[in-house]
């Protein structure tokens, strides 16, 4: 594999990227790969679906033998500069569209629930296992509300958590309704996501990447689902898991041997980066 000595910083989406399924941290050896390419002088980067404030608290409870420069959050619609301590906030679902989007979904599928990110905590409409597993995982907090609570205040994005197999009634809606001020990403098999029309992992790169004077040519990006898929475009290289969603894999210049669940990034990584070690 060809490697380019002028790549100066790596992002990572974490579920089915960087985490094995059912993991809420990267293995020991993924750590320890990415820490050997962090001493050689590469700056690291994640870019969620989360927001901001939760990513600096799950890297920080990693404890990790190095730190991130950047953390993308809410799948773009804000960014974390860490070595500046600086947060952007990019683009917002206004009041009017998160109303508009759940009276179309929930008009046809009434027992859907709807989510958002506020005050680092989640509100939803109830609490399902679903919801119950997430608050778990993520150690975030579950707040019930009624549904015209979402819309009080523009949100960077707008989650509906389902099963698979509801997944496969929705997407086609979800789709259908996306327009030039809002649009639907299925960020996992379980969710579907609205965020702003401009907002994705992409363009927070981009800006992030024009305020420290990197090249984008200079950046490598790793994902695995359909929110990923600009983040791959956007960077010089972009890389798509094995277990990565087809659609996303198109996006890519290299796919994983290996799946998520067998440190396929780590491994890609010490084969791409080779020649440092």
């Amino acid at each position: 594999m060809i490697y380019s000595d002028m790549i100066k910083l790596a992002v990572f989406d974490i579920d089915g990227t960087l985490t094995r399924d059912g993991s809420v941290k990267p293995s020991d050896y993924t750590i320890d790969v990415l820490n050997k390419i962090n001493e050689k002088g590469i700056k690291l980067g994640i870019a969620s679906g989360r927001d901001v404030l939760q990513l600096k608290q799950i890297v920080n409870e990693w404890d990790l033998p190095f730190s991130f420069s950047l953390l993308i959050g809410l799948n773009g619609s804000e960014y974390y500069d860490l070595d500046k301590n600086d947060i952007k906030h990019l683009y917002e679902l206004s009041s009017e569209d998160v109303k508009d989007i759940c009276d179309k979904l929930l008009g046809k599928f009434p027992d859907l629930n709807a989510s958002i990110y506020r005050e680092g905590k989640r509100y939803l409409l109830y609490e399902d296992e679903m919801a119950l597993s997430s608050k778990k995982r993520n150690k975030m907090g579950n707040v019930i509300v009624p549904l015209e609570v979402l819309w009080e205040k523009p949100c960077g994005k707008l989650m509906f958590r389902v099963d698979e197999e509801t997944m496969k009634k929705i997407e086609p809606l979800a789709n259908q309704i996306s327009n030039d001020r809002y649009r639907a990403c299925k960020t996992q098999t379980t969710m579907m996501e609205f965020v702003h029309a401009k907002s994705n992992k992409g363009n927070a790169l981009k800006m992030f990447c024009e305020h420290n004077d990197i090249d984008l040519n200079d950046v490598i990006a790793v994902g695995d689902m359909n929110n990923d898929n600009e983040l791959l475009l956007t960077a010089g290289i972009g890389v798509c898991m094995k277990n990565g969603a087809e659609e996303t894999k198109k996006c890519a210049d290299y796919i994983t041997d290996l799946t998520n669940n067998q440190d396929g990034c780590a491994h890609f990584l010490l084969d791409y980066f080779s020649d440092l070690f």
